[in-house]
């Protein structure tokens, strides 16, 4: 391969890959070979981005497969990709976390282009030594373990991070209200229509009451905050049984929040209702080890934002009630986030508890 190669141009679609982008996003990430096949396999449904695994056949130094990251390719998905500002979040958490020598543990990156309207992210293909969350079924408390110990090694990496001083691209809840609290505000409705034989009445109250606070959460101030991952299901999870680590993915919602914004969004959404009641204050404990009560993030503190961090699983669940097709796979989905969102929510306090905090 000519060591002048050019750097990977940007493509707007999977379709639009070739060998030669190919073999020029193998150079830059260090990797002589030309590609001689290659195949692409679809991944996922594409509702916040058209990925897939690109299988090569390569003569020369190459893994064997990579994956490929883009822009959806529908248009309202992609018009959600730029109003959110999701690809250049995106592309700023993973440089940002390229740099820093500690942390969670994030796949490879080989190639990241992007801009407000569009992204290319290529990342090493970690399938065939890990297994993928499963966000209807959730995940058990030694998967819940793993993953909690990522959030404390990212969360406590760069805290105390004040909004001030945080990237440009990392979003602010203050500012972010301003585009989800109109889409939560219109999912109430949609909410009752759409579940209204499959969730019992209270909680479809509950997700008019938690609309009713949300702007108001959106803007609590908090004393000390740090880079968060902001939308952790277990399904942007993958989990490496070998290392006995999980590995955090997705993150167009990466941001500078309150550290339990994390923490009660996953245990919240992504672990069984009785597990989670079993097992969080456990959970809550582990944090706290790994995050190290001498940076000052004490226990009693982690309890007292967990109560009013954990309704952002409730927040983001029915907001997507707005975004997301009527469609059985995704109802069963947001289902799933909902019944446990909001017993969590119930289980705590945690409107009553913004209420006081307001």
């Amino acid at each position: 391969m000519d060591g002048t190669r050019t750097a990977p141009r940007l493509l707007d679609t999977l379709a639009e890959i070739d060998g030669d982008w190919l073999e020029s996003v193998l150079h830059a990430a260090g990797h002589s070979a030309r590609v001689r096949e290659f195949a692409i396999q679809p991944i996922g449904a594409g509702n916040v981005s058209d990925t897939a695994r690109i299988v090569l056949t390569t003569d020369g130094d190459a893994p064997a497969s990579i994956v490929a990251k883009f822009r959806p390719s529908t248009a309202s998905s992609h018009a959600h990709g730029v109003g959110s500002g999701a690809y250049s979040i995106e592309a700023g958490a993973y440089r940002l976390f390229a740099a820093a020598t500690d942390g969670c543990r994030i796949p490879r990156i080989l190639w990241l282009a992007g801009t407000d309207d569009n992204i290319n992210l290529v990342m090493e293909d970690l399938s065939r030594v890990t297994r993928a969350g499963d966000q209807v079924a959730g995940c058990g408390v030694e998967d819940a373990r793993r993953v909690i110990t990522q959030f404390a090694r990212l969360h406590r990496t760069f805290w105390p991070l004040a909004s001030k001083d945080a990237p440009p691209w990392a979003i602010r809840m203050p500012s972010a209200g301003d585009y989800w609290v109109p889409v939560l505000e219109s999912a109430v409705s949609q909410v009752a229509q759409r579940f209204a034989d499959l969730l019992p009445d209270r909680h479809i109250a509950l997700v008019a009451e938690a609309a009713t606070v949300s702007r108001a959460w959106h803007d609590l101030r908090h004393p000390a905050m740090t880079i968060t991952h902001g939308d952790p299901r277990v399904d942007n999870v993958l989990f490496d049984d070998d290392a006995g680590e999980a590995i955090l993915i997705d993150w167009q919602v990466a941001g500078v929040r309150n550290p339990m914004h994390d923490v009660g969004y996953f245990l919240s959404g992504s672990v069984s209702i009785e597990d989670r009641r079993t097992s969080e204050r456990e959970l809550l404990d582990l944090y706290a080890d790994e995050f190290g009560a001498t940076r000052g993030y004490v226990m009693n503190r982690i309890v007292d934002d967990y109560r009013i961090q954990l309704i952002s699983g409730l927040m983001t669940t029915a907001a997507a009630v707005a975004l997301l097709p009527d469609a059985p796979p995704v109802n069963r989905l947001l289902l799933a986030l909902l019944e446990r969102n909001c017993a969590a929510v119930e289980d705590w306090g945690s409107i009553a508890a913004i209420r006081r905090r307001m």
